[in-house]
C-alpha cells in the first residue's frame, strides 16, 4: 500500500517540478503575502513584540487563491490528457491514488511556508527571539488548514472537465465558507435564528485558524480542521470510484 500511495506522490511531485506550476506557486506566494505583511501592515516592525500573527492571519484568504490555483488540475487534468482512465484501471486503490496526489500537493504547501521562515530569523537579529511555542502553534494550524482546503479542492476538481471551472468552483466555495464565518460574526440573528448564526460560525473557514494564529490551540478548531479534511476526502474517494464503475 505504502509503495503504490509512494509511487503515484512521486509522480504528482516530478509533475509539479517538471512544469511550471510549483515555481509560479512558489514564487507568488513567497511575494504576494510577504509585499502585504512588510508593505501595508508594517511587517515585525509593525507589531509591538516580535509575532507573525499578522502574517498568519492572512493565510486563510491568501489560500483561497493558492491553493485552488495549485490544485486545479488534480483530477481535471487527468480527464483531459485521458489518463484518469487509466489510473482507475490500474490495481490501485482510489484511496491510494488520492492520497499520493494529497501529499505531494501538501508538501508543496508545506515548502511554501517554509520560505516564510527568513521572518523569524530575520526578526531574531533585529528585535529578538520569537516565541517558539506560538510560531510552532502558528506553522501546525496553517499545514492543518491546508490540508482542508486541498481536500476540498480535490473533491470540486473531481467533479468539473476544465481546469479553469476547477479553479473558479473551488475558489468560490472557499471564499463562500469564509465569508459564512464573518456573516455570523457581523451580522444580527433573531433569536429563533440564532442555530442559522452557531452553524455559520462552525463552518467558517478562518473563524477556526484563528486561534492557532494566536499560538493557541484549541481541540474544537483541530476536530474542525481534521474533521472537515476527511469528510471531503472520503467523498472524493466515493466520487472516483462512481467514475470507475460508470
Amino acid at each position: 500500500m505504502f509503495k503504490r500511495i509512494y509511487s503515484i506522490l512521486l509522480k504528482e511531485l516530478n509533475s509539479y517540478f517538471y512544469s511550471s506550476i510549483a515555481y509560479v506557486f512558489l514564487l507568488l506566494f513567497i511575494l504576494i503575502p510577504n509585499v502585504l505583511f512588510f508593505y501595508f501592515f508594517g511587517g515585525i516592525f509593525g507589531e509591538d513584540n516580535a509575532t507573525m500573527r499578522t502574517y498568519f492571519g492572512m493565510l486563510p484568504y491568501v489560500f483561497i487563491i493558492f491553493i485552488p490555483g495549485l490544485t486545479m488540475g488534480a483530477w481535471a487534468k487527468e480527464k483531459n490528457t485521458g489518463t484518469l482512465e487509466l489510473l482507475l484501471t490500474l490495481p490501485v486503490r482510489q484511496s491510494e491514488i488520492l492520497f499520493g496526489k494529497f501529499i505531494a500537493s501538501l508538501i508543496v504547501v508545506i515548502i511554501a511556508l517554509t520560505c516564510s521562515l527568513f521572518i523569524p530569523l530575520m526578526t531574531y537579529f533585529f528585535l529578538g527571539d520569537f516565541d517558539k511555542g506560538q510560531l510552532l502553534t502558528q506553522y501546525f494550524g496553517a499545514i492543518l488548514m491546508a490540508c482542508t482546503y486541498i481536500s476540498i479542492s480535490f473533491f470540486l476538481s473531481s467533479l468539473t472537465m476544465e481546469l479553469i471551472n476547477s479553479f473558479f468552483l473551488t475558489a468560490s466555495f472557499l471564499l463562500l465558507l469564509t465569508l459564512a464565518g464573518y456573516l455570523s460574526m457581523f451580522m444580527k440573528f433573531y433569536v429563533w435564528l440564532e442555530w442559522l448564526q452557531k452553524v455559520l460560525s462552525y463552518i467558517g473557514l478562518q473563524t477556526h485558524f484563528a486561534n492557532f494564529s494566536k499560538g493557541v490551540i484549541d481541540s474544537r478548531d483541530l476536530a474542525y480542521y481534521v474533521g472537515t479534511t476527511a469528510i471531503f476526502i472520503y467523498l472524493n474517494i466515493r466520487t472516483l470510484e462512481i467514475k470507475r464503475w460508470s
